[in-house]
């Protein structure tokens, strides 16, 4: 592989004629563009991406913020396919995906400040968005073009892409009702996370709506993970009353939740029937099936991927009149993401009272 100073020496021309020709300038003699195509093709030639990014001013470089835990980089089968759709479609405007990795004891601004003040990305995406979400206030600041997994309270007209959690939760509670159902628990994860508050408070306004009392034991609120879903699990069998059914907003709890369930000699579905809010390809191990809310994650990392180009185009079209002035040109895409129902065994009829009634698979 040979640089632009080994091909200006071969053809014995200047370096700046080279780059001309290269770069397809209309200054270039045709003849010479030709003679310099042929011999960078001929000899290997590769342009040095730094400075070519130097002198545009761009890098066509997105960054993904991931964040790390006790275990290492928090992720997941449902976060892997929205990378997959974000690199697909950031290949089609020939730009490359970039996962910068920041510890869990690192502050919330560390990996983002270094980005941002450094220039080493033209844009980022980031996850796990927050109620208030300082990170989203700090890029909208700065004038860095980016696009949320996920909604916020913070930073007004910026780009984001969700799942529709609030029809999945609406739909749970009225599927279940239509079951027979009344007595329905909510397990959600504990932390800030924004997707959870939508949750609860979809599931708190249907129960509403269907005039359904909510026990204070049945919305429990417990970590992430295996060993959180055990730990509501142990509180919702020993509610007094005992749901008949749950949604769990967490993939992940699920297990423990079954666990929990048949430690107790209980039988999932017939005794408390689960469905899940938030889709993993892995709960679907699970026996009996699990009934949950799909959506295509690859389809939202490409819709992310489109955001966040229309932001840095909405960025370089808005006038300034000093560094301070925060101005963007049109609207943001901010976009809801569809959820589908897919039936599982983990749902039943509620069995009518009497010793001869059975419940059967809804």
């Amino acid at each position: 592989m040979i640089g632009i100073r080994d091909l200006a020496r071969q053809l014995d021309i200047s370096i700046g004629t080279v780059s001309r020709a290269l770069n397809g300038k209309a200054d270039v003699n045709p003849a010479t563009r030709q003679r310099v195509l042929e011999a960078a093709a001929r000899l290997g030639y590769s342009p040095n991406q730094s400075g070519r990014s130097l002198r545009r001013g761009q890098t066509d470089l997105v960054g993904v913020i991931v964040p790390t835990g006790p275990q290492g980089a928090l992720i997941t089968p449902v976060f892997l396919s929205v990378l997959d759709g974000l690199r697909r479609t950031l290949q089609e405007s020939r730009r490359d995906l970039a996962i910068f990795l920041q510890g869990q004891d690192e502050e919330i601004f560390g990996s983002l400040r270094r980005l941002t003040e450094r220039g080493l990305v033209d844009g980022l995406i980031i996850s796990n968005t927050l109620r208030v979400d300082p990170r989203i206030d700090y890029l909208v600041e700065k004038r860095t073009p980016f696009a949320a997994f996920g909604r916020s309270l913070s930073g007004g007209d910026h780009a984001w892409v969700d799942p529709d959690f609030e029809s999945a939760a609406a739909a749970a509670v009225d599927r279940l009702a239509e079951l027979g159902h009344r007595r329905i628990a909510l397990v959600l994860a504990t932390g800030e996370m924004n997707y959870m508050h939508l949750i609860g408070e979809t599931y708190l306004g249907a129960m509403q709506r269907h005039g359904f009392d909510v026990a204070p034991d049945w919305l429990q609120t417990r970590p992430a993970g295996e060993g959180g879903g055990a730990e509501a699990g142990a509180a919702l069998i020993a509610a007094d009353p005992r749901p008949t059914a749950v949604l769990v907003s967490d993939a992940r709890q699920v297990f423990g939740l079954y666990r929990a369930l048949r430690e107790s000699g209980l039988e999932v579905g017939r005794d408390m029937s689960i469905i899940g809010l938030l889709p993993d390809a892995s709960a679907q191990a699970v026996s009996p099936s699990l009934a949950t809310f799909e959506t295509d994650w690859t389809a939202i990392g490409a819709r992310l991927s489109e955001a966040l180009i229309g932001e840095m185009a909405r960025l370089a079209r808005a006038p300034q009149s000093g560094a301070a002035q925060i101005v963007r040109s049109g609207r943001a895409l901010q976009c809801k993401t569809p959820t589908m129902f897919r039936p599982g065994d983990s749902v039943r009829r509620l069995a009518a009272k009497g010793p001869k009634a059975r419940s059967a698979p809804a």
